[in-house]
């Protein structure tokens, strides 16, 4: 994946780059990926740029990024599933994002936004958890799904099934 350009205060392209962070909030810890780029240290009460040191600085869609990698990160430490998690178990299973948002009883994009954008509630991010740690849950939510043909759901819960065998 090629990096980001990002331009500095000379007019000149830097890379965008990322370092794994560590927070604790409220007592748990939170790990997540935080974009950034490095420019000159300006002096707040004077405005001279320092050409000798270089300090991380955020764009407004990198805050943007970060903040929603926070939020992720708080999401999944208080039991939501994850994005990796999600779309382990669809391929494993061979279920396509918007087939498994239906069968959960989501709108048809759910799956792929959660999976590109992160967790976007707790109560969702755990009820997803909880399918994902048990496929009889989904096998029944198969069963029950009215938005799938009977061919697929089939195919789908046979191959939920050989894992429960």
């Amino acid at each position: 994946m090629e990096a980001k350009k990002i331009l500095t205060r000379e007019n000149s392209t830097t890379d965008e780059l990322y370092a794994v962070v560590e927070k604790v909030y409220k007592g748990i810890k939170l790990v997540y990926n935080e974009a950034f780029y490095l420019d000159y240290i300006v002096d707040e009460d004077t405005g001279l740029i320092n050409k000798d040191l270089k300090e991380k600085h955020y764009t407004k869609n990198q805050m943007e990024r970060n903040i929603k990698a926070l939020k992720n990160a708080y999401h999944i430490a208080k039991g939501a599933a994850s994005p990796s998690e999600i779309i382990n178990f669809r391929n494993k299973y061979k279920i396509s994002a918007s087939t498994f948002s239906v069968i959960l009883g989501f709108s048809k994009n759910t799956i792929s936004n959660i999976e590109n954008e992160g967790i976007t509630s707790l109560s969702s991010g755990r009820l997803i958890k909880m399918c994902l740690d048990n496929t009889k849950v989904v096998y029944k939510y198969v069963q029950l799904c009215d938005s799938i043909d009977n061919v697929k759901k089939e195919e789908i819960s046979k191959r939920l099934m050989e894992e429960c065998i």
